[in-house]
C-alpha cells in the first residue's frame, strides 16, 4: 500500500469522525428540544477493487421505532375524542348540580309540589299564592337554564370545531412547506433527518384532531389520507371545510335539513367518518351526546307543563279572568274531531254564574265552526287574530270566564277544549324548547285557578258557578306532581315509572354516571398515550451520558486518525530529504 493510500485512508477516517462528531453535537445541543429524535451515522468500508480505500459514513437515520411511533400517533386520536367527551360531560354535571343540591330542578320541582300543598290548606292565602308562582318561576328559569346550558355547550363545541379545522388546515399547509424542503434537501444530497423530525411533529397534530395515516415516498414527501381513506395531502393541500354555526339552540342539527355544518374535503363529507381525535369528541358532543340529555330535558319539562296546563285548563280561578287567550297558534280551518258537551260560564268576581252555555263539540266541523258558536253567546266575543292567537272576552269587564269539560273531549287524546286550544295554559313552550309561564299568572297569582266550573246538569244563572274554597283544580296539580308517571325510555335514560322529581333526580344521576365513565375513560386513554409516548421518547430521546460517552470515543478516534496522518507526514520528509 503507497503512503499515498495510507493517508487518503486517515483523511477518510477523520473526515467520517468529523461528520459523526457533528451528529453527536447535535443530539446533545437538541437533547430537550420537543419532538427532536437522535440521530445517528453507521461507518463502512470503502472497498476498491477488493483492497480496503477508506471509511464512509451512511446518510443519517433517525433512531425511531416507526411501528411504535404509528401507535403512539393513533392513541393521540383516542385520547384527543376521550378528553373532549370528559371535559364537555363535566361542565354539564355541574350545571345539573347534585341529587343531594338543594338548587337543582328536582328541588325546583319538590318546592313547588310543597307550595300547592300550602295553597291548597289556604285556597284564598294571597301569600300562598304568590309562593306558588314564584316557584313555578323558579321552575321554569332552571328548566330553561338546563336547556340553555346544553345548547350553549353545543355552540361551544360548534366553535371549537372550527379552530380545530383551521388548526388541521394550518399543519397540513405546513407538511406541505415541509415536503418541499426534503425534497430538496435528499435532491442536493444533504441530509434530510431533522426535517423528517418536523413532519413528525405535525403528523402528531394532526393525530391529536382526527385520525390520520401518511405514507413517505421515494423523495421524501409525505402524502397524509384522514379518515375514509379521503386524501389530505398529495403533491398539493386538499383542505377540510367548515362553516360555524352564529348560534345554537335545540332546533340546530346536521342534517340535510339541519343549519349545523359537517366537515367536507372537495365537496365530499367526512363528518360520519371522523369518530376519534378532538374533532371525532367535538362532532359527538354537539350532535349524539348533547341532543340525547336535551332529549331527557324536554321529557321532563313536557311532562311539567302537562301537569300544569292540564289540571289549569280543567279549572278556574276566582275571581275568574275577564278574558282567555290561547298560547299557541290556532288554525280556524282545521277540523274539530270534538264530542261530548263544553260548558261556557259568564261569572262574577265570586263565582256567581250569569249566564252559560252547553256547546256540543260534535255538532261543529272545524275550530272556525266552534269559535263563532262562542261569539254568538250573550256577554262574550271571541275570534281569531292575524297571529293566530284565540282570544275569548268578556263584554264586561267586570266579569269573568269560566270553562269546563262536561264530557268527551277533542282529538285522539280526547283532552278538554281548553287544553286543546290552550286557553288556560299556564306554561308554553318555544320551539327553542324554553318554557314561558302566563304573563297575567305571573303579574297576578290570583289568576292561578283553584277549583273547577260545576257541571251540574241543574245549573242555572244566579247559581254558584265556582264556590270560594274549592281546591279540585290544586289537588289535580298536586296529583300531578306527587304521582307516579310513566317515562319512555330517551336519550339514553331508561323507561321508568317514578314523580316528576324522582325523573329529575334519574336525570342528574345519570348525567353523572355518564362523567363519571367518560372520566375514566379519558384516564384510561391518558394513561395509555403517556406510557407508549414515554416508551417512544426512550427509545428515540437523547441520552446525554451516552452520547458524552460516544463523544470521548470520537475524539480518540480523530485523535488516532490524526497521529496516522503526522506518522505519514513524517516519512513524506523523510523520503523528500533523500532526493
Amino acid at each position: 500500500m503507497s503512503l499515498t493510500s495510507a493517508l487518503n485512508i486517515a483523511t477518510s477516517g477523520m473526515r467520517a469522525t468529523q461528520t459523526a462528531i457533528s451528529v453527536t453535537s447535535s443530539n446533545i445541543a437538541n437533547a430537550d428540544v420537543d419532538g427532536y429524535t437522535r440521530k445517528s451515522v453507521t461507518s463502512q468500508t470503502v472497498v476498491v477493487s477488493g483492497v480496503s480505500s477508506g471509511v464512509s459514513l451512511s446518510e443519517v437515520q433517525r433512531q425511531v421505532d416507526a411501528g411504535l411511533e404509528r401507535r403512539t400517533n393513533a392513541a393521540r386520536s383516542q385520547s384527543g375524542s376521550a378528553e373532549v367527551l370528559a371535559d364537555y360531560l363535566s361542565q354539564l354535571s355541574n350545571a345539573m348540580g347534585s341529587t343531594t343540591g338543594d338548587d337543582t330542578i328536582a328541588s325546583a320541582i319538590t318546592d313547588l309540589a310543597t307550595s300547592l300543598q300550602s295553597l291548597s290548606l289556604a285556597p284564598d292565602g294571597a301569600s300562598e299564592a304568590q309562593l306558588v308562582v314564584s316557584d313555578i318561576e323558579d321552575l321554569v328559569d332552571r328548566a330553561n337554564s338546563l336547556t340553555g346550558s346544553i345548547q350553549d355547550l353545543r355552540g361551544d363545541a360548534d366553535k371549537a370545531i372550527g379552530d380545530s379545522v383551521d388548526a388541521v388546515n394550518a399543519s397540513l399547509q405546513r407538511l406541505d412547506d415541509l415536503n418541499e424542503q426534503v425534497q430538496r434537501a435528499q435532491a442536493s444530497g444533504v441530509s434530510t433527518a431533522d426535517l423528517v423530525d418536523k413532519q413528525m411533529q405535525e403528523v402528531a397534530i394532526l393525530s391529536t384532531q382526527l385520525s390520520v395515516t401518511y405514507f413517505t415516498d421515494s423523495t421524501g414527501a409525505m402524502s397524509i389520507y384522514g379518515p375514509g381513506g379521503t386524501i389530505l395531502l398529495d403533491d398539493t393541500v386538499h383542505e377540510l371545510d367548515f362553516t360555524a354555526a352564529a348560534s345554537v339552540d335545540s332546533t340546530s342539527s346536521y342534517s340535510a335539513s339541519g343549519t349545523l355544518s359537517g366537515i367536507t374535503v372537495g365537496g365530499k363529507d367526512l363528518t360520519s367518518f371522523i369518530n376519534s381525535g378532538t374533532i371525532g369528541g367535538l362532532l359527538d358532543i354537539r350532535d349524539e351526546v348533547l341532543p340525547a340529555q336535551q332529549a331527557i330535558v324536554d321529557a321532563l319539562t313536557d311532562s311539567v307543563m302537562t301537569a300544569l296546563n292540564e289540571a289549569q285548563n280543567g279549572g278556574t280561578s276566582l275571581p275568574p279572568p275577564s278574558s282567555l287567550t290561547s298560547s299557541g297558534t290556532v288554525d280556524g280551518s282545521q277540523a274539530l274531531d270534538g264530542s261530548g258537551t263544553l260548558r261556557i260560564a259568564v261569572l262574577d268576581d265570586v263565582g256567581v254564574v250569569q249566564s252559560f252555555t252547553d256547546l256540543d263539540l260534535s255538532s261543529y266541523a272545524t275550530i272556525d265552526d266552534l269559535v263563532a258558536a262562542i261569539d254568538g253567546m250573550a256577554g262574550l266575543t271571541a275570534g281569531i287574530d292575524a297571529d293566530g292567537k284565540l282570544s275569548i272576552v268578556s263584554e264586561d269587564s267586570s266579569l269573568g270566564i269560566g270553562l269546563a269539560q262536561v264530557s268527551g273531549g277533542i282529538g285522539t287524546d280526547v283532552v278538554s277544549a281548553s287544553a286543546a286550544l290552550g286557553l288556560n295554559d299556564l306554561v308554553s313552550k318555544s320551539s327553542s324548547g324554553h318554557l314561558t309561564l302566563r304573563g297575567d299568572v305571573a303579574a297576578d297569582p290570583s289568576l292561578l285557578a283553584r277549583g273547577t266550573l260545576s257541571v251540574e246538569s241543574g245549573l242555572a244563572a244566579g247559581d254558584t258557578g265556582i264556590a270560594s274554597g274549592d281546591i279540585s283544580t290544586l289537588t289535580a296539580l298536586i296529583a300531578g306532581f306527587t304521582g307516579t308517571q310513566s317515562f319512555a325510555a330517551t336519550g339514553g335514560l331508561s323507561a321508568v315509572d317514578t314523580t316528576l322529581a324522582g325523573y329529575a333526580g334519574e336525570l342528574i344521576s345519570h348525567v353523572a354516571v355518564l362523567g363519571s365513565e367518560a372520566d375514566a375513560t379519558s384516564a384510561i386513554k391518558a394513561s395509555a398515550l403517556s406510557n407508549l409516548a414515554s416508551s417512544l421518547a426512550n427509545g428515540s430521546g437523547v441520552n446525554l451520558d451516552e452520547e458524552a460517552a460516544e463523544l470521548e470515543i470520537l475524539q480518540t478516534n480523530y485523535q488516532a486518525a490524526a497521529n496516522v496522518i503526522s506518522v505519514i507526514q513524517e516519512m513524506y520528509d523523510v523520503l523528500l530529504n533523500m532526493v
